[in-house]
């Protein structure tokens, strides 16, 4: 019998709650004083894909029938961006009501709760994630469902994963072990300090798909990869690890229970509910964007590049069924995923010019042309993994250009889109 599902989606950092379904012009009104009275393009939904849109959004319109919240399903807007984009109006308050949140979260939530929250510096630092996290776990707890389904982009991914902390330690006995399932599209905490709370899976996490964009090299956009939790590696000595409770204040939650390091090599069996993919394209174009450099020009858009949005789509729609997430609109990508893998590893042209060219070079410094992943906590920058060694070896078959350094492989097995 199907449950009682809601379903939140988390957007990146930037985008508001109708990134991808609405183009946005703003004018001049504010700086009026300097005599312009020319608008300038905002948001423009001719980036995205007309079948996929930016997908957390367009996934939760296919749940909801509109963009506006329903007791199925719901939005987050990204950090440092008003919900609707709009040029004056403001933001509508955040939810704090989880039951036991402690006062020192509560307080930073409101710091982001209304008001214009469109700041570049915010976009930057993503200051307002833990607000944004604990506003999609209160209005999860307070659906009184069974069970809840997180989608998320960038940061947006990274605050499902925080906001299943703050239910499974603050939700208290009705909603702490509700299981979660967890669907990250390029999880990017940014440059600044990396969480416990990010690094590590709570133990309500029944699932966790995680899909990385191979080709995406900007600095501060290293990947998010989240160490699995006991459930899904069935080890008694990680229980253990978990059972000796919570950290003291928000930040610190899972700073004491971080569990194997799933980009080391282990002899440990492969967990379970657990799901790593990897795919070409940039950080945007994984999340619905098909222009060619993975920005915001719509005059470069590339129908070739089309096919990896609406492969992620597809796997989105997917593994959101399965966990009895219902749609009320059909899948609009009509393409088979044989097919869309197929259009992806034979126009590769447009997806290697991202990161360099096919033929890529280690031979300086840092390897630049190689993206970088990370499941360790902290400050320090240089505790990162280079893509192509975790994932191992990418099959033959498919073009996914690797250094000549590339080798090893972690602990957990990678697949590839």
């Amino acid at each position: 019998m199907p449950k009682d599902v809601y379903t939140v989606s988390f957007c990146g950092t930037g985008c508001s709650r109708d990134e991808g379904e609405e183009t946005r012009f703003w004018d001049y009104k504010i700086l009026g004083f300097l005599g312009k009275e020319k608008q300038w393009l905002n948001s423009d939904k001719n980036i995205y894909v007309r079948e996929t849109g930016y997908i957390p959004v367009r996934l939760h319109t296919e749940i909801s029938t509109g963009l506006r919240d329903t007791k199925s399903s719901v939005t987050v807007r990204g950090v440092g961006e008003n919900d609707w984009y709009n040029q004056v109006d403001l933001c509508d308050a955040l939810d704090s009501s989880l039951s036991n949140a402690p006062g020192e979260l509560r307080a930073s939530a409101r710091t982001y709760s209304e008001g214009n929250q469109r700041t570049q510096t915010g976009q930057l630092l993503g200051w307002a994630d833990g607000a944004l996290a604990l506003h999609g776990a209160s209005l999860a707890a307070a659906s009184k469902a069974e069970q809840y389904n997180f989608l998320g982009h960038s940061r947006g991914a990274v605050e499902s994963i925080m906001a299943a902390w703050f239910l499974y330690a603050y939700g208290g006995p009705a909603v702490r072990n509700i299981p979660v399932n967890i669907f990250a599209i390029d999880p990017v905490p940014g440059p600044g300090e990396w969480y416990g709370i990010q690094t590590q899976l709570p133990p309500n996490v029944v699932n966790y798909v995680g899909v990385y964009a191979w080709d995406h090299l900007t600095t501060g956009f290293s990947a998010l990869v989240p160490r699995p939790n006991a459930r899904m590696t069935k080890q008694r000595a990680h229980a253990e690890i978990e059972s000796r409770g919570v950290g003291g204040s928000y930040l610190t939650l899972a700073d004491n229970s971080q569990l194997a390091d799933p980009l080391v090599r282990s002899d440990l069996p492969q967990p379970e509910g657990y799901t790593l993919y990897a795919c070409r394209g940039g950080h945007g174009t994984v999340a619905g964007n098909y222009t060619s450099d993975a920005l915001y020009d719509a005059t470069k858009v590339k129908d070739e590049v089309a096919a990896v949005p609406k492969l992620v789509y597809k796997l989105a729609r997917a593994y959101l069924t399965q966990w009895d997430t219902v749609f009320r609109t059909r899948c609009r990508v009509r393409e088979n995923a044989r097919h869309l893998r197929k259009q992806i590893h034979t126009a590769h042209t447009h997806f290697d010019a991202l990161a360099g060219g096919e033929a890529r070079t280690s031979r300086m410094t840092a390897r630049p042309t190689v993206r970088r992943v990370s499941s360790i906590l902290g400050r320090n920058t240089w505790d990162r993994y280079y893509l192509e060694d975790v994932v191992g070896t990418p099959p033959y078959n498919l073009a996914y250009p690797c250094t000549i350094e590339q080798s090893g492989g972690g602990w957990v097995e990678w697949s590839f889109l």
